[in-house]
């Protein structure tokens, strides 16, 4: 893959993460359910995830000529979270299909580690892109700032299962990344990732 095809794929995944992570939300608020419960949400989720593995690349790639110990760090710790985001998107289609009890809501080590503790590490490494992105001045500020606000609101939404929160964390983070995606499509936005 090219340096340009790199960028392409950065790009569309900047866009394409945070609108379907919105759509999730969105999915399960629908169903009535409640966050994490329901085989629509958790199938968009899946894709989200995805989408935003490859952005937590792509983000930790702009920095790391400047900080290349701190995006390694973050490039592992970012996909660790967005794998559990594909966890707890299969466990909430599971839970659906089967009727049953999900995974997080078992009393079990294992679930735990499974899927609560690198659960956590996906806002945690976007809170910790955003401020990288700040200090080395990568991206527009706006768009760092908004990373952090949107990964903090990330967990303070789930966690305590606030919808209404979860769809502004999702709609911030959208905000933060859709214009840096589809800046980045554009010739003049190729300086980003260092592609000019």
């Amino acid at each position: 893959m090219t340096t340009t095809a790199h960028q392409r794929t950065l790009a569309i995944a900047a866009v394409a993460a945070p609108v379907l992570l919105l759509l999730s939300t969105v999915a399960y608020v629908a169903n009535g359910d409640g966050l994490n419960d329901g085989e629509a949400g958790g199938a968009i989720q899946v894709w989200a995830m995805i989408a935003y593995a490859v952005t937590v690349v792509g983000l930790c790639r702009l920095f790391e000529g400047e900080r290349p110990g701190a995006a390694a760090g973050l490039t592992v710790l970012g996909l660790a979270g967005a794998a559990a985001g594909v966890g707890y998107g299969i466990d909430s289609i599971q839970a659906a299909l089967v009727g049953g009890e999900s995974i997080q809501e078992m009393d079990s080590a294992a679930a735990s580690l499974a899927l609560q503790v690198p659960g956590i590490l996906f806002p945690l490494s976007i809170i910790a892109i955003g401020v990288m992105l700040l200090r080395t001045a990568a991206v527009p500020r706006w768009t760092a700032l908004g990373l952090i606000v949107g990964a903090v609101l990330f967990p303070a939404s789930r966690i305590p299962a606030v919808e209404a929160l979860a769809i502004a964390s999702d709609v911030v983070l959208l905000l933060a990344l859709a214009p840096l995606g589809l800046q980045m499509l554009r010739p003049e936005g190729r300086a980003i990732a260092g592609t000019a």
